[in-house]
Formats: C-alpha cells, sequence, structure tokens
C-alpha cells in the first residue's frame, strides 16, 4: 500500500503505467512452471531495485539520473520478458518496442519497423487455435522471442542514450540557475557596500531585482512550449523557461549597473532615476535581447572611439561641424 502511494505521486505517467505492467507481468511469472527460478529472481531483483529508486524522493523530486537508472531497469525487464512471455503477452511488448524505435538513426528506424512488422504478423498467426497452427510455425516462436529481445535491446539503447543526454543538459540548465540564484544573493548583500552611497540602497536594488525577475516571469508566461515538439525539446523548452525569473533578476542588475557606470544612455531625460530604473530593470528581465543588443552596440562604439581611425574619423566630424 506505501508503495502504491508513491506512484500516485510519480510525474511522469508513462512511467506509471510501464512500471504497473512490468510488475504483473513479473508477478505473473510466479505460476509459470516452465520459468526457471534464476529468470524468476532476476525479475525479482530489478523490480526491487526500481521501486527503492523511486522512492528516494524528497519533497516529491527525483534527480534526472535517478529516472534514467529506472527506466534502464524497465527496459532491462522487458528484454528479460521477451524470453518468456508467451505469445499473446508478447504483441504488447512489441508495441513498446515500436514506440522506442523513433529514437534511432533514419536507417536503422526502417529497417527495425520492418522487422517488427514481420514479428507482428508471426505472432498474430501463432494465436491461432493449437490444431491450426502448423509444427513448423510453432517451432518458430523461440526464434521470434530472440529478435524481439534483440531489437528491443537496440531500441532501449537509443532512447536511454537520448534521454541521458537530455537529463544531462536539463540537470546542468537547473544547476547553473541554482549557481546564478546564489550568485545574485551574493550580490544583493554585496553591491550596497561596494557601491557609492548615493548610487544604490538595498531596497532600491531588492525592487530592481523584482522587477527582473517580474519581467523575466511575464515573459515566460507569454512564451508557449510547442504541443508539436518532441518530448524532449518540451522539457528542455520548460526547463529553460522556469529559470526565466532568476536570469531576468540578474539582467536587469546588470543593466542599471552599466547605466550608472555610464557605458550605456538607456534612461530618457526629466523623469524620476528610480522609476526609471524600474521600468529598465522590467525590460531587461522581459527581453534578454534588449540588454546584449544595448550592450553590443555599446561595446562597438567604445571599440570604434579607441581605434586610431575611430580617433580620426571623429575629430574629422567634429571640424566639420
Amino acid at each position: 500500500m506505501a508503495f502504491r502511494k508513491h506512484m500516485r505521486s510519480w510525474r511522469n505517467p508513462d512511467l506509471v503505467i510501464r512500471f504497473r505492467e512490468v510488475s504483473l507481468s513479473v508477478s505473473s511469472l510466479e505460476s509459470r512452471p516452465d520459468v526457471d527460478a534464476q529468470t524468476k529472481e532476476q525479475a525479482r531483483s530489478w523490480l526491487v531495485d526500481a521501486q527503492d529508486i523511486l522512492e528516494q524522493r524528497r519533497f516529491g523530486i527525483l534527480p534526472y539520473d535517478r529516472y534514467d537508472a529506472v527506466w534502464a531497469l524497465v527496459n532491462q525487464l522487458r528484454h528479460l520478458l521477451c524470453t518468456v512471455l508467451p505469445a499473446p503477452e508478447l504483441l504488447a511488448v512489441l508495441a513498446y518496442v515500436r514506440a522506442s524505435c523513433s529514437y534511432l538513426p533514419t536507417q536503422q528506424r526502417l529497417l527495425g519497423e520492418r522487422d517488427l512488422a514481420r514479428l507482428e504478423a508471426e505472432l498474430i498467426g501463432s494465436r491461432l487455435p493449437a490444431a491450426a497452427i502448423p509444427a513448423a510455425a510453432a517451432q518458430q516462436l523461440p526464434r521470434i522471442r530472440l529478435e524481439l529481445e534483440r531489437l528491443s535491446r537496440l531500441a532501449a539503447g537509443a532512447r536511454e542514450a537520448h534521454w541521458r543526454k537530455v537529463n544531462l543538459l536539463r540537470k546542468r540548465l537547473t544547476v547553473t540557475g541554482s549557481v546564478l540564484l546564489a550568485l545574485l544573493c551574493a550580490a544583493f548583500w554585496l553591491l550596497p557596500e561596494l557601491l557609492p552611497a548615493t548610487a544604490l540602497t538595498s531596497p532600491q536594488l531588492a525592487g530592481i531585482m523584482l522587477f527582473g525577475a517580474i519581467g523575466g516571469l511575464v515573459s515566460a508566461l507569454w512564451t508557449n512550449e510547442s504541443i508539436h515538439a518532441s518530448s524532449s525539446q518540451f522539457y528542455l523548452q520548460r526547463t529553460l523557461l522556469a529559470l526565466k525569473p532568476i536570469v531576468g533578476a540578474a539582467s536587469a542588475t546588470f543593466a542599471v549597473l552599466l547605466q550608472q557606470a555610464g557605458f550605456v544612455s538607456l534612461l530618457p531625460a526629466g523623469v524620476d532615476q528610480m522609476t526609471a530604473y524600474l521600468v529598465l530593470a522590467f525590460l531587461a528581465g522581459f527581453s534578454e535581447r534588449f540588454i546584449r543588443t544595448r550592450i553590443e552596440e555599446a561595446t562597438n562604439s567604445s571599440a570604434v572611439t579607441a581605434s586610431p581611425a575611430g580617433a580620426e574619423a571623429s575629430q574629422k566630424s567634429s571640424k566639420g561641424q
């Protein structure tokens, strides 16, 4: 019962369904006298290992690499079941193998789908009454199982490699966002001490970071993940959108510091300075391209002015005027 409660809290419906189906298949092996004890013990061991990993959630969160480990164990159970399940149940396994073939390179995917279609036809034929099955066809079941296991391993390897890369990237984004948040907290504590007394006070800096985070959040709300994208692209985009408020707060702080240092001039004349800073902070959080364009413009202007040709051109321009 405790483990069922844990299952209800999992956030991956596909994993819940697959795990329940695999659990039922493993349980059905116990009543099969034709399955050796070693195979049954191996299946139970992998099932328990997967349960132990999934029960390690903290506050409903499980690291991405732990999910990868669970899927690897579920796939191992699928490979094992390919060798022992009767023909009718192998059709369900074949459907999951076919779904995983999308992760294979194009040429391998086409070959795999062709082989799976042939195995499916043979398995459907083997479901006829025993009297209607030719002896030669009945003897093909061991070969079908071996071929299905081979395709299952091939597709599972491609799927695991794909999601391992995706989850490593998602983990890097999460770690980077956490470090950036910690650095923002350090900046909030240090900047009022480092800057002149007339620059920014702690409440003003907090307001700038807050409006930058709000701008990032509004930008995230206006940006929708494409429902037509693949699952991996959807998850990556979702992770990036979740980090937008943190990036917005950092961009807002940097934009205001650029303005105060005199590198760029983004504020109109004759307005309240703090009000203008808050608007600038929101714009910097709402659009990272906005502040990036201003930085590039300032960098290019500085480079032109610093170069001898640029200085000469500036002098000629001033003389002409």
